[in-house]
């Protein structure tokens, strides 16, 4: 786990990003001390995990200005891209990602369905004009129920023509499309697209991203509700703060609302083009003041913790190391192993090994809001009872074996 500091305010730390593997170097163990961010060089170094172990990377985002239109690639795309280009895709495996709102959470994420794709086809001549005639009559006359496969290659053709347009002409169909909302803007209420549109060019003027947020699901959520960003769905994250959790991977495909390096190309060439508004998740409450979110991915899964002053909660043990994160308030952490509690409070971070039972207890007059993050615990129950078959299975051979 490596703990890093500085980029996106408000938090007490700018951001702060943990890891859990070789990639991003050593394991700090924090072995519940108080110890904050704010003294790095207080936190002790052990090695407690293997060398081949990659398991996930927990953030604290805020974002105050809208981050790139980005994907990231299944398994196998990222291991192509790694060969092919390592010092730009530095690593060969997946990023499925979780996004949970801790303030109001803003996101484009997935396209629109087909009916709202049409409206911006016949209502936006700014974006309908870049696409050009042939691709926009072809979504104008698919249907929702047709093969799913006409969908995807009409999308895709329109969506790239959009994407691969000249500079020149996103600078002037950006530029048109401000002075025709401004002047509308005068005269009839806009929509929530149209205003995110005048808000995105303001940030990044005459940018190709600016149009294709039409093309995508405008994602509203609020505190506690999260969602989950499978392999090759494109997404920005645009305001707000959250907890994000994913795994352990730089591999970013970036093409638009951003100064880096951009792969129109690829990026074009691996989205699902799925039609589906993200589900939205609340997570499921496992004991009193506690729900936990659990992706369908293996490599992690989140707990939040909302333990009112006064109140004790006692964190069951986990077949995995957990990292916990006091977002707010204060109060008390203790392990099994430990004879007394340390003290915890807004910014601390603590790292707990497997198998160890946590008791949280919150003080003071603020609820204290802690956030765990860990390897999905299905996934390693899995793998422990298919350990254990195997172990009792080798057992029986040995036996008859005698």
């Amino acid at each position: 786990m490596v703990c890093k500091k500085g980029g996106i305010a408000p938090w007490k730390f700018k951001s702060l990003e943990l890891f859990a593997s070789k990639v991003k170097g050593p394991l700090f163990h924090l072995d519940l001390n108080q110890t904050s961010l704010d003294d790095m060089s207080s936190i002790r170094t052990v090695s407690i995990v293997d060398e081949r172990v990659e398991v996930h990377v927990v953030k604290v985002l805020s974002v105050a200005k809208p981050l790139s239109i980005q994907a990231h690639p299944d398994k196998g795309l990222a291991e192509l891209l790694h060969a092919m280009r390592p010092a730009t895709y530095r690593d060969a495996n997946h990023k499925p990602e979780m996004a949970i709102a801790v303030t109001d959470f803003r996101a484009l994420f997935g396209f629109a369905g087909i009916q709202e794709l049409k409206d911006v086809i016949r209502t936006v001549p700014e974006v309908a004009g870049l696409i050009g005639h042939e691709d926009a009559d072809k979504l104008m006359t698919v249907k929702e129920y047709h093969d799913g496969n006409d969908v995807k290659s009409s999308l895709q053709s329109a969506f790239a023509k959009l994407m691969t347009a000249s500079k020149e002409a996103v600078s002037e169909a950006v530029n048109k499309l401000k002075g025709r909302l401004n002047d509308e803007s005068e005269i009839r209420t806009l929509t929530e697209k149209e205003e995110l549109v005048l808000s995105l060019e303001r940030q990044y003027p005459e940018d190709v991203g600016v149009l294709a947020a039409l093309l995508f699901n405008y994602v509203k959520l609020s505190p506690g509700e999260a969602i989950y960003i499978g392999a090759n769905e494109p997404h920005a994250y645009l305001s707000g703060e959250c907890i994000e959790c994913m795994a352990t991977s730089d591999n970013v495909v970036r093409a638009g609302l951003t100064p880096k390096y951009r792969d129109v190309q690829t990026l074009c060439s691996m989205l699902t083009y799925k039609q589906i508004f993200p589900e939205i998740l609340r997570g499921v409450p496992v004991q009193p003041y506690v729900r936990r979110y659990t992706p369908p991915t293996d490599e992690f899964e989140v707990d939040c913790c909302l333990l009112p002053p006064g109140e004790v909660v006692v964190m069951p043990p986990v077949p995995g190391p957990s990292i916990f994160l006091v977002m707010t308030g204060e109060g008390e952490v203790q392990a099994d192993s430990m004879s007394d509690g340390e003290k915890a409070k807004e910014g601390d971070v603590f790292f707990v090994p497997a198998h160890t039972e946590v008791r949280l207890s919150a003080s003071g007059h603020a609820t204290m809001q802690l956030y765990r993050a860990g390897v999905n615990s299905r996934a390693l129950y899995a793998c422990n009872a298919a350990a254990a078959g195997k172990r009792s299975q080798l057992q029986n051979i040995c036996e008859m074996a005698s």
